[in-house]
């Protein structure tokens, strides 16, 4: 069976050439420098690449995982089995109405810059966030009171069946922080997505994009982390529970709940993906313990499973 599977894995390296590597380490995209690696890593430049890479591995029959920036994905340090794709298809373009078409590979911060330099407000609470349209999509990403799902039009996508289809912001079924497609398995993938902006001052939202830029540098830790680990519950903040439980500046091996945010937990060097579950059953468990409130994850798990807490 193994025999099978590597034979399916170098055939599709053959059909797509340079971009495909065997045994790619994931740990080089990874926001927080951690995971294992890929049995065969794609890195996509284009949306042609990424629907051949998909439709690719589809057609073997292998496992496929697509990611864009890996800002909030914590992977495994055994890696991902069959095939990971990264979707680095970043074209865009503004369009009559005041509408922005963005691939989903597309960085979301400078795409944010790029409307409010134009005159386009409604994407200005994203100047700082990281990651790409795709997992900004996907995750109904916010920040300072903007949510994605106030903005976005429509979306193209590719389906389970590799049709490509049209589908409106219902379709997602948008809650806070998550869509449909969150940690889905139905094997859709999002190719690109069209936000309807609206005309401002750009002097305005320049000014307030300095605020948020100069929010995020006093609250959130420098170094390399995934993000908020935790979605804020109900009426109050996963930071300051995590605090009040005494567990600012708790370490397990390399990576350590960070004194500045107890909400980002940074790996300083040597952190594994195995410390960083550690720690988040740690904060679930002791939060739970001393209030009872239950912390639900905001960062996404690949290859392993997250079962602590109530």
């Amino acid at each position: 069976m193994k025999a099978d599977v590597e034979v399916r894995l170098e055939t599709l390296a053959r059909q797509l050439g340079a971009v495909a590597e065997r045994q790619g380490r994931l740990a080089r995209y990874s926001m927080a420098g951690i995971g294992g690696p890929a049995e065969l890593l794609v890195t996509a430049p284009d949306r042609e690449t990424l629907v051949q890479a998909i439709l690719g591995a589809r057609a073997l029959e292998l496992p496929v995982w697509v990611f864009g920036g890996l800002t909030n994905c914590l992977i495994c340090d055994a890696g991902l089995p069959g095939v990971v794709v990264l979707n680095h298809a970043r074209g865009y373009r503004f369009e009559e109405h005041f509408r922005l078409h963005a691939e989903t590979g597309a960085l979301v911060a400078p795409l944010a810059r790029a409307a409010l330099q134009r005159g386009l407000g409604g994407l200005t609470w994203a100047v700082g966030l990281p990651g790409t349209v795709g997992g900004m999509v996907v995750n109904n990403a916010g920040a300072f009171g903007g949510e994605t799902s106030r903005t976005l039009l429509s979306a193209e996508l590719l389906s389970p069946a590799g049709e490509i289809v049209q589908v409106e912001p219902a379709w997602f079924e948008f809650t806070y922080r998550r869509s449909r497609l969150k940690g889905s398995q139905e094997g859709w993938m999002v190719l690109s997505a069209v936000f309807q902006l609206r005309p401002a001052e750009a002097a305005q939202l320049q000014a307030k994009a300095d605020e948020y830029t100069a929010r995020r540098l006093r609250a959130q830790p420098p170094g390399r982390t995934l993000g908020s680990t935790f979605k804020n519950p109900p009426g109050d903040y996963a930071g300051r529970l995590i605090e009040a439980a005494g567990l600012k500046g708790r370490r397990v091996g390399g990576v350590v709940i960070s004194p500045q945010h107890a909400n980002f937990f940074v790996n300083e060097g040597d952190g594994t993906a195995a410390d960083y579950l550690a720690l988040i059953c740690l904060a679930q468990t002791e939060v739970e313990r001393q209030f009872g409130v239950h912390l639900e994850p905001e960062i996404e798990f690949f290859g392993m499973e997250c079962h602590c807490g109530g």
